[in-house]
């Protein structure tokens, strides 16, 4: 689930976020943060679907990589995906990417 490049760890997550599976998806998230690496993403490029409770726990989990001096950033945001995100105003406070290259390429001060 996570590939190291550099000292860049991606998470990806290949399944919409529902009541089903949003324990899962917390747990993949508190595997990342304990990763070695600095620099995060969580790529979501194949997910159409996030209920509340995971928007709520990848905004704890910038948060938390933000106080272990770590940046999380959320790559594959497109289409339904990009729409919730946009009304949650995940922006602000998220850097959100609509490819994983493109937030490697943004880790990499390209």
């Amino acid at each position: 689930m996570e590939m190291r490049q550099g000292a860049i760890c991606t998470l990806t997550w290949t399944e919409d976020i529902t009541l089903n599976n949003v324990e899962s998806f917390r747990q993949a998230l508190e595997q990342l943060l304990t990763e070695r690496a600095d620099q995060l993403i969580v790529n979501m490029e194949a997910v159409s679907y996030i209920n509340s409770a995971g928007l709520g726990m990848i905004a704890d989990s910038v948060m938390a990589a933000r106080a272990r001096q770590k940046e999380l950033v959320v790559a594959g945001v497109k289409g339904s995906l990009a729409e919730i995100f946009h009304i949650v105003k995940f922006s602000s406070f998220i850097k959100l990417f609509a490819t994983e290259k493109e937030a490697i390429d943004y880790f990499s001060g390209e």
